[in-house]
C-alpha cells in the first residue's frame, strides 16, 4: 500500500482514514468532492483532486497510478422524499459502482468500501449479531439501511482476481476531530450541554471513530477479498450509554423513556408539518423500527482476520467529552 486514493475525506470516517495514514507517513491522495466542506482537508497531508463520483473523467484521474482505494464517500439521510431516496441511491450505489469500476480499469489493487453495521441487520433479542446474520430475519426497513446493503452487496461483487474489494461497517461511531458533526457526537453534545431530556430503548454498539479508521487500513492491508467486517466496540443500551458519559461530564443522564404512541405521534406530526412546507420530514416513522431492537455485534471476525482491538469506552467518551467541550 503506497499510492492510496480516499474519498470522503471531508467527511468524519474519511477525514480519519487519511489522518491516520497520515501517521503511518502515507500521503493519500483525496477525491475533493463537489459541494464538500475542503475546511478538513487542511488539516491533513493529502494530494487534492477535483471531482465527482458522477463525472467519469475525474475518476479516473483519481484512481491513475493508485494501488489501493479507501471509499468513504456516502450519503447519510433518516429522512423521508423520494428526492433524498433518490441521491442516496445515486451517491451510495450508482458511486460506489463507478469508482470500484474505474479503480479496477486503472490497475487498482485493493479497495475497502465502507458500509453500515446497519447493513447486516438489528436483532430484536439482545444478542450480538455477526456477518453472516440472516437478512429475511433481522432485516431494518429503513430506507438508508437497504441502500447501505445494496452499495455493500455491488462492491462485494466485483472482486475478482487481482482486484479486491473488502467492506467495513461500523456501527454507532462517535469521537474526538469531527469535521462534520456524526449523529453520536451530536447525541453527547446534547447530553452535556443538560439539554437531553429522554432516553430510548435501544442498543447500540459503539465504536470509536480511530478504531474504525484503523480497521479499514488493516482490512487493505489483511482483509480477504469478497469479505465483510463488522466494525463496533462495545455493546450498550442507550441509557448504560448516556450514563457512563453523564458521570464523565458531571451532567445528570435522562431517565424518562417516552411511550410508543408518542413518538409515534411527535414524528408524525414532523410528516405532516413537511407535507404542509413543501418540505421533505428530517425524520419518518421508518426509524422507530429500531425501538426495542438491538444494534449489537460480534466482532470476531475482525479481530481474528485483521488482528483488530477496539479501545476502552470509557476512553473514548472521555476523550470525546472533552474535545466537545473545547469545540
Amino acid at each position: 500500500m503506497h499510492n492510496v486514493l480516499v474519498t470522503g475525506a471531508s467527511s468524519f470516517l474519511g477525514y480519519h482514514v487519511a489522518k491516520q495514514l497520515n501517521a503511518q507517513s502515507i500521503r493519500p491522495r483525496v477525491l475533493d468532492l463537489r459541494n464538500s466542506n475542503p475546511a478538513p482537508l487542511d488539516r491533513l497531508d493529502v494530494s487534492r483532486c477535483e471531482g465527482h463520483l458522477e463525472d467519469a473523467h475525474a475518476l479516473d484521474a483519481a484512481c491513475e497510478g493508485v494501488d489501493t482505494v479507501f471509499h468513504m464517500a456516502f450519503k447519510v439521510s433518516v429522512g423521508g422524499g423520494a428526492k433524498q431516496l433518490e441521491e442516496m441511491r445515486r451517491i451510495n450505489v450508482d458511486g460506489t459502482q463507478r469508482l470500484l469500476d474505474a479503480s479496477a480499469a486503472k490497475g487498482v489493487t485493493r479497495a475497502v468500501v465502507a458500509s453500515s453495521a446497519l447493513a447486516i441487520g438489528v436483532n430484536r433479542r439482545p444478542e450480538p449479531l455477526d456477518e453472516s446474520a440472516s437478512w429475511a430475519e433481522h432485516a431494518i426497513h429503513l430506507p438508508y439501511a437497504i441502500v447501505r446493503r445494496q452499495a455493500e452487496q455491488e462492491a462485494l461483487a466485483r472482486t475478482r482476481p487481482g482486484f479486491a474489494v473488502v467492506a467495513v461497517c461500523p456501527a454507532f461511531t462517535m469521537g474526538p476531530d469531527d469535521p462534520v458533526g456524526a449523529p453520536a457526537n451530536k447525541l453527547l453534545k446534547t447530553l452535556i450541554s443538560g439539554k437531553l431530556r429522554v432516553t430510548l430503548p435501544v442498543g447500540v454498539g459503539c465504536l470509536d471513530v480511530r478504531d474504525f479508521a484503523n480497521a479499514a487500513i488493516l482490512a487493505a492491508q489483511r482483509g480477504h477479498p469478497g469479505q465483510r467486517y463488522l466494525i463496533s466496540g462495545h455493546n450498550v443500551t442507550v441509557s448504560q450509554l448516556l450514563e457512563q458519559a453523564a458521570a464523565i461530564a458531571g451532567v445528570r443522564a435522562p431517565r424518562f423513556t417516552p411511550p410508543r404512541a408518542l413518538l409515534n405521534a411527535l414524528v408524525g406530526a414532523v410528516e405532516i408539518f413537511s407535507t404542509l412546507t413543501g418540505k421533505p420530514p428530517p425524520v419518518t416513522r421508518d426509524v422507530l423500527q429500531i425501538i426495542g431492537r438491538y444494534a449489537w455485534y460480534d466482532t470476531s471476525r475482525a479481530r481474528h482476520d485483521l488482528g483488530w482491538e477496539p479501545r476502552a469506552l470509557r476512553q473514548t467518551l472521555e476523550e470525546t467529552v472533552h474535545w466537545l467541550r473545547r469545540t
